[in-house]
């Protein structure tokens, strides 16, 4: 197995449908990495730029949400990636289909960036107008 993310994206291998599903599976742990490294940068933009966007005392998230999210997010995300092995065996046409995985990870990780994207837009929008949200 190759490190290169290259590597990830190439469905030349998968004659039989246990060979896809061992290619989807080979491919989970850098899915994983990939949206928790999205996860975890989120994570601290919420924190830095969601707490700068409040006033004080208001809370920009939950903090149950900021501790117990993380990993029901992880959990979901996981679930979710079950779906691209499921519909590639279902609709099995002799090899596993890069497009799926490639549209599945980019949705992953652009669902993820979403908050921190909000708590930058949140903190832009409080800089720009002088006030601070409640």
């Amino acid at each position: 197995m190759r490190i290169s993310p290259s590597w990830l994206f190439q469905g030349t291998e998968g004659a039989t449908r246990p060979e896809i599903f061992r290619w989807w599976e080979r491919r989970r742990l850098y899915y994983n990495l990939y949206v928790g490294i999205a996860g975890v940068i989120t994570w601290w933009l919420v924190l830095i730029a969601g707490s700068a966007a409040v006033k004080s005392g208001v809370d920009f998230e939950e903090p149950i949400a900021m501790i117990v999210g993380p990993f029901v997010y992880g959990i979901l995300a996981n679930l979710c990636y079950s779906l691209g092995p499921t519909c590639d065996l279902v609709l099995y046409r002799g090899r596993p289909r890069v497009p799926l995985f490639k549209a599945g990870l980019i949705f992953s990780l652009m669902l993820t960036s979403l908050p921190g994207l909000w708590a930058v837009v949140a903190w832009l929008f409080t800089v720009h107008t002088g006030k601070k949200l409640d």
